[in-house]
């Protein structure tokens, strides 16, 4: 009979409580223990950890023993904030091994322009450095995001578009009209704190609505990759392009709708193969670039007016979702559990 193995989920703040759920569901389904915590709740001396766990009707608090394997949502490894819970649970498999939060959004760009054919999918982006030539960036591209290098969610996310003389910058809110100096001011704090710029991408539905897919890929328990769910949001007010903004009123639809109105196609019709198919090539030339300490992919993909893939962006940071936690918690327990398997080989 197999050991009945337990799963600690690691998070530094309070999360989605439908992730919670949906991990604990999965985990029953593979008959494994759930439970999650935050860094305080470990104690050392007694290899002890006080938990939130759910007994079938509520979330009840128990102390267990160190798990078998944890399932890491905080992902601060080599922070100096959080180091130390790391180093605490040092001999326990983990699902996340990379230091820090995520992998830099030009980073991760800089290294699919290598790849031959997964450049393909790349829009024209720039480290910004020097206020003067992202203003050149800007005029060339005339329309252009501007985000940090290191953000999430499309938080402090800006767009600016070209108006003659006048540069138009989107803040999600409002508009502000800017010269050349008031733009290069502008170009200098971004670029104190760490901002990229890229061509925006008309990304759009028939009925014109921006829109963006999230294509979640993760690894199963057998630790190949997958694609664990496809989801769109569209923007309601076509002014507002950056869908994954919370400043923008977004709708979404089940993905087979959406293949059907957008492509005139059903699942595993030639587009929705072609995501799966790209966005699985790139999961898998990552790890080969960056090695296999990570998991979960949340990529953020746009299709032009040339039914190109365009890739916004990879998160390897913590992926989440607003509505597909089962689907999300399914491989993340099942790799979990693959990883404890692997410790007793």
């Amino acid at each position: 009979m197999e050991k009945r193995f337990t799963i600690g989920m690691l998070i530094g703040w309070k999360i989605e409580p439908e992730l919670c759920l949906a991990c604990a569901f999965a985990a029953s389904s593979q008959q494994a223990r759930f439970f999650y915590f935050y860094p305080k709740d470990v104690n050392e001396e007694t290899r002890t950890i006080t938990g939130t766990t759910w007994d079938g009707t509520q979330w009840i608090t128990q102390t267990f023993d160190y798990p078998d394997v944890i399932y890491d949502r905080m992902r601060r490894k080599g922070s100096d904030q959080f180091g130390t819970i790391y180093e605490k649970l040092a001999q326990i498999p983990i699902t996340h091994t990379l230091k820090g939060r995520s992998i830099s959004k030009t980073k991760v760009y800089n290294l699919i322009l290598r790849h031959p054919d997964l450049k393909q999918v790349l829009i024209p982006f720039m480290t910004m450095r020097e206020p003067e030539k992202v203003i050149e960036f800007i005029h060339k591209h005339q329309q252009v995001v501007l985000k940090a290098d290191g953000g999430a969610a499309a938080k402090n996310i800006f767009t600016a578009q070209v108006k003659g003389s006048i540069l138009d910058v989107f803040d999600q809110t409002y508009i502000h009209h800017m010269d050349h100096e008031q733009s290069l001011d502008l170009m200098k704090m971004l670029i104190e704190r760490r901002y990229c710029a890229q061509k925006l991408v008309q990304s759009t539905t028939k009925q014109g609505f921006p829109f963006h897919i999230r294509v979640h890929v993760a690894k199963n328990g057998q630790a190949e990759w997958i694609v664990a769910f496809c989801s769109v949001s569209l923007s309601l007010t076509p002014d507002m392009k950056i869908t994954n903004s919370k400043n923008t009123f977004r709708v979404t639809t089940t993905w087979n709708r959406f293949l059907e109105h957008q492509f005139g196609e059903s699942l595993d019709g030639p587009m929705d193969r072609h995501i799966h198919q790209t966005c699985l090539q790139i999961a898998y030339y990552l790890e080969q670039q960056l090695g296999s300490g990570f998991h979960e992919i949340g990529f953020d993909i746009g299709i032009d007016p040339d039914q190109r893939i365009r890739l916004f962006e990879a998160g390897i940071g913590i992926p989440s979702t607003l509505f597909n936690y089962v689907e999300l918690a399914r491989p993340a327990i099942d790799y979990s559990l693959y990883l404890a398997r692997q410790s007793l080989k």
